[in-house]
């Protein structure tokens, strides 16, 4: 059940972070002052080539944020799919759990470093919550 609670908690943080977050900000500006209100305008004007593609520094950051988004389904299915096994076969998907929980935390630290607090304990309970499922399998 743990396993479970863990994929809903992370859906709603990749669900905050593609609407909310990326296509938000993108829709409405960071709204964090002139300076970066003036940033945000100059990310969208300035073109460059990237890996062949014409993009933007808004173009760049937009897709990489929604990048993250498209990766978080893997471990949110994961974690859904652990949920559902009995025990031995959970036994048999630690690694995976485990991955996920490595993978979960080191999204917390980021999270704190780059976005804050709020990113960073959003996360962090999610992988500690995953780590007691794992330890608790």
């Amino acid at each position: 059940m743990l396993y479970r609670i863990c994929a809903a908690l992370l859906l709603l943080a990749t669900l905050g972070h593609t609407f909310g977050g990326m296509l938000g900000t993108a829709r409405r500006g960071p709204r964090a002052g002139p300076e970066a209100d003036r940033v945000f305008a100059d990310m969208k004007s300035v073109r460059f080539r990237w890996q062949g593609a014409e993009t933007t520094w808004f173009g760049f950051w937009l897709g990489n944020g929604l990048v993250v988004s498209a990766a978080f389904l893997v471990p949110i299915i994961a974690l859904w799919v652990l949920g559902g096994l009995d025990a031995t076969q959970r036994h048999a998907g630690l690694p995976i759990a485990w991955a996920v929980f490595a993978s979960l935390a080191l999204t917390s630290l980021l999270g704190f470093k780059y976005f804050g607090p709020r990113a960073g304990v959003g996360f962090g309970v999610i992988a500690i919550l995953t780590a007691i499922a794992v330890l608790s399998a």
